[in-house]
């Protein structure tokens, strides 16, 4: 699991699209919330594959499948105060028929 709590940490991200992806919601969400660090309003958790159980289904906002790049994520938002929340994303294998 990565816990990304500032615009550094998205450097032990290795998947550069989803680096990228998450380098500008955080960028944006910083502008629109008019704060200097990204901690003030939320983090962004990337867990492994294998670490499917971390993700707490019945606290989502809402959960999507998400392509970045050549990779799917399960996608999900959790509030966790009037201003804070964490943005998840765990990768996942998507059957294509």
């Amino acid at each position: 699991m990565i816990k990304v709590t500032s615009l550094q940490d998205m450097n032990h991200i290795e998947n550069g699209s989803l680096q990228m992806h998450i380098r500008e919601k955080a960028e944006a969400m910083m502008r629109e919330y008019q704060v200097e660090n990204l901690d003030d309003i939320g983090c962004f958790v990337i867990l492994e594959k294998e670490e499917f159980t971390c993700v707490p289904m019945n606290e989502l906002e809402f959960v999507e499948v998400l392509e970045i790049g050549e990779e799917s994520y399960l996608h999900g938002v959790r509030i966790i105060g009037d201003s804070y929340g964490e943005d998840i994303y765990l990768p996942v294998e998507v059957v294509r028929c």
